[in-house]
């Protein structure tokens, strides 16, 4: 098993290193897993969204609300302040994502 695990590092090294090279990378990805949680622990109510455009839409909120928390927003004043946006004449959508949003 451990040999796998060389050879695995080996044919991987620039994979493997990527965090080293970018101080923006983590070594891990327990960060991911934690946002990865809650999704989980719901994942039998999430069968019934009654469609799969419904699950799509469902996992697009998800991904905007753990953006929102990674960025230091709280999702709900974040997506209401993008809706009164939204409904007035913001035609910049980049600018309303969560990481261009400033505190």
């Amino acid at each position: 098993m451990f040999l796998k695990a060389v050879r695995y590092a080996i044919n991987e090294w620039e994979v493997v290193c990527c965090y080293v090279h970018n101080g923006r990378a983590e070594i891990d990805n327990n960060e991911a897993e934690r946002m990865m949680k809650p999704i989980c622990l719901g994942r039998k109510n999430y069968l019934f969204c009654g469609s799969e455009k419904a699950a799509k839409n469902t996992s697009l909120i998800y991904s905007l609300i753990e953006t929102c928390k990674m960025n230091g927003l709280r999702p709900v004043k974040y997506l209401a302040n993008v809706l009164r946006k939204l409904i007035g004449s913001e035609t910049d959508y980049t600018s309303l994502l969560p990481v261009n949003i400033t505190k």
